[in-house]
């Protein structure tokens, strides 16, 4: 696997070099985030690997267009299934860690916190061997084939490249500025549909945003400075609101899981019916 380090990038740039190049950037981040994973249990470690799909995933939407639709739709199934094999391990992270062990620190003695940690133990322990069984079904599967994508993509922009000079639309720097707007103008439609709090709709509005902003932080040396740093620096503070009021509802959610199933003592009443 390569170095990990991001690509140099110039404004005119083909849009299929710079999609080979960002990703395998990536792809390099990802492998190793997957063996880390493999040899040790650090939630930094899952963190990081969220990360790298994130920007392959937000790379693949922004260059898209310009892609062959075989490949295109191929990165887009296989991205979306590496993202979906970890929110399980990282919501019961995050629920452990903000949640059951904060609350668990005031009352050390409490037997209904006591039973809800090691339920959600437990479960995370679950999840994340399930989840260790697609990554390595990925790795060992998935990712040849990725990889000759790359290859096939990279011969594909030689050619294009030796019928001539690139037009506008060719160019990495028009291309990457029309797709920032279309984020930009799709997250404002998805805001609007969250004003009412539901969680669905907060929930596209949160993955939008995050799309924005590491498809700007990714193709930041092509794009614009509003774009880099006032819009960037907004969508960071966006983010972290959004993922504060998400994580809290899973956080409900996991607790109530836990309560339905945790052996309390015979002292403590279980959840009423519909508890939350």
């Amino acid at each position: 696997m390569t170095d990990a380090q991001p690509p140099t990038l110039r404004r005119k740039t083909h849009p299929v070099v710079a999609f080979a190049a960002l990703t395998q950037a990536s792809l390099a981040r990802i492998d190793t985030s997957l063996q880390d994973l493999l040899h040790r249990d650090e939630a930094e470690d899952l963190h990081q690997l969220r990360v790298a799909v994130r920007y392959a995933r937000a790379v693949l939407w922004a260059l898209a267009p310009a892609l062959p639709l075989l490949e295109r739709e191929r990165w887009k199934r296989e991205l979306r299934t590496l993202a979906r094999a970890t929110s399980e391990v990282r919501d019961w992270d995050v629920f452990l860690a903000e949640t059951v062990a904060p609350a668990h620190g005031k009352a050390p003695d409490d037997p209904v916190l006591a039973a809800v940690a090691e339920v959600a133990a437990t479960r995370r322990n679950s999840a994340r061997a399930a989840m260790l069984a697609t990554l390595v079904s990925y790795r060992d599967g998935q990712l040849p084939v990725v990889q000759r994508d790359l290859a096939h993509l990279g011969h594909l922009a030689e050619k294009v490249a030796a019928r001539g000079k690139a037009g506008r639309r060719d160019r990495l720097g028009p291309f990457a500025s029309q797709r920032v707007r279309r984020g930009r103008k799709r997250l404002r439609a998805l805001k609007q549909a969250a004003q009412g709090g539901d969680l669905g709709a907060v929930h596209d509005q949160r993955i939008a945003g995050k799309r924005l902003r590491y498809t700007i932080e990714a193709l930041a040396p092509v794009l614009p400075s509003r774009y880099t740093r006032r819009l960037h620096r907004k969508l960071i503070r966006q983010q972290t609101r959004l993922g504060g009021f998400v994580d809290a509802i899973v956080a409900r959610r996991l607790m109530c899981e836990c309560l339905d199933v945790a052996e309390l003592p015979d002292d403590v009443p279980p959840p009423p019916p519909g508890a939350s």
